[in-house]
């Protein structure tokens, strides 16, 4: 399992300043590692590759993941209540028992992403899924 300091290691070899755990926006890649259980609220996670990871746990409430590749990401009962992730690609990825009250997922893509056991308001439900409402 990673720590802060392996993973201000990996964002320092990618030009981000140390200690910031910042992506400022630009392409971080941080794509099949083992995330779980880290405090990473209110990061920058904009644009980031977090393709395959595992993030089980991790505490990323009030994170911006706006644009963020999640597909395949293993989340399961992770705290993303008021995440940013409008954009963001959420392709097989297992978010179950996850906390999303509050969270935006605006054009989010959800295409086989396993939400049961989440806590989420109906209406962001349908609009993860892109539903209508009746």
């Amino acid at each position: 399992m990673a720590d802060l300091h392996s993973i201000n290691a990996i964002l320092a070899e990618q030009g981000v300043a140390a200690g910031t755990l910042s992506a400022g926006g630009s392409r971080v890649i941080l794509n099949n590692r083992d995330l779980r259980d880290l405090d990473l609220r209110g990061t920058d996670f904009r644009n980031a590759d977090l393709r395959d990871s595992n993030l089980s746990g991790t505490n990323l409430a009030g994170a911006d993941l706006r644009g963020a590749n999640l597909s395949g990401a293993v989340v399961l009962n992770a705290d993303l209540r008021s995440a940013l992730m409008s954009f963001a690609d959420f392709s097989e990825a297992d978010l179950r028992g996850c906390d999303l009250r509050g969270a935006v997922f605006d054009s989010a893509e959800m295409w086989r992403t396993n939400l049961k056991g989440c806590r989420v308001a109906p209406e962001i439900l349908h609009e993860m899924l892109s539903c209508r409402k009746p």
